[in-house]
């Protein structure tokens, strides 16, 4: 019985030592375990400005107004991710990137939390704009000068356009030259030669002239010179009217006057000759040359006619006529 007691005493014992060790080791080792929630909510800024080619991103991690160092932050650019970048000693950060397309962009910092601080996140929106471009140098005035003449000038006559093109007193040369005027809604055209001086006739219309004309010069530029396009006027007088001559006629010759002679001349002069023409003579000259070709041609038919049919022997079957045997007589 004195063994199972001791057995008894020394089985308590040990029960008594390990429920003094449990109580002594478990609440430290709970407290090692058991992690304790974040209280505090951070603050994280970010920003991007571009400079040149580049884009920088910086920004700070705060909490409860301290800077909170050595935390991880996650940058995105619109939809890429640009990596991770530590905070620094003052809860700073930055880092650089390629500067992106023209256009609207986004770019977010992210801190995931940490044991004592909540997650945060930061966002910007910027726009990279076209880059600048130099602009060209303005080019030169261009100067036209012109002149009209005849100036006053008449309304159905041609107006004569001189005159000159240059830049900077440097002649322009080959260069086209329109010319139109507002009497009419004439146009012309010119081309300048090595001096820069060209010329243009304009017609005018006989009616309906004003009593000044405007006369308008336009070049149009090229990648030398700068456009240009000045007006100039002139008088205008009424068209001249056209002197119609008057024709003259001749008075009707007087026929001359015979006076009869009382005596018979024994002679006429050249002197005292007189020739009479009357319209009817040629008529009169052909009808007798007629009549006497028609009474020579009856009497030769008559002539004819007597050699035909005289009388003479005829040969026994030979007949009368004017046939084979005409003419011929019996042998003897």
């Amino acid at each position: 019985m004195r063994s199972l007691r001791k057995l008894w005493g020394f089985a308590l014992a040990a029960i008594a030592c390990a429920l003094v060790m449990s109580c002594w080791f478990l609440p430290g080792r709970a407290d090692a375990t058991v992690p304790q929630a974040p209280n505090q909510q951070s603050a994280l800024t970010v920003s991007a400005a571009a400079n040149g080619n580049t884009l920088g991103i910086s920004g700070s991690l705060t909490a409860g107004g301290k800077p909170i160092s050595g935390a991880e932050i996650v940058i995105t650019l619109d939809t890429q991710n640009l990596g991770k970048v530590r905070t620094g000693g003052g809860g700073n950060y930055s880092t650089s990137t390629k500067l992106p397309d023209v256009g609207p962009h986004v770019v977010t910092a992210t801190f995931a939390g940490d044991p004592t601080n909540r997650p945060s996140a930061g966002m910007q929106s910027f726009a990279v704009g076209a880059p600048a471009t130099t602009a060209a140098p303005a080019a030169p005035t261009t100067v036209i000068t012109a002149q009209l003449s005849p100036s006053p000038v008449a309304a159905g006559s041609v107006l004569l356009v001189s005159g000159t093109l240059a830049s900077a007193g440097v002649p322009i040369d080959s260069a086209r030259v329109d010319i139109s005027c507002d009497f009419g809604s004439g146009s012309a055209l010119g081309v300048t030669d090595a001096g820069g001086a060209f010329t243009a006739n304009l017609a005018l219309p006989p009616t309906g002239q004003p009593a000044k004309l405007t006369v308008t010069v336009s070049y149009a530029g090229d990648n030398r010179f700068a456009p240009a396009n000045a007006t100039f006027q002139a008088s205008v007088t009424a068209a001249a009217t056209p002197s119609v001559a008057t024709p003259s006629i001749p008075p009707p010759p007087t026929a001359a006057s015979i006076t009869p002679a009382t005596s018979t001349p024994s002679g006429v002069s050249s002197s005292a000759a007189m020739t009479l023409r009357n319209a009817t003579t040629p008529a009169a000259t052909v009808g007798v040359v007629l009549a006497i070709v028609g009474v020579c041609a009856f009497i030769a038919l008559g002539v004819l006619w007597v050699l035909a049919w005289r009388r003479h022997d005829l040969l026994p079957g030979e007949r009368r006529g004017f046939g084979s045997d005409f003419g011929r007589r019996s042998s003897a």
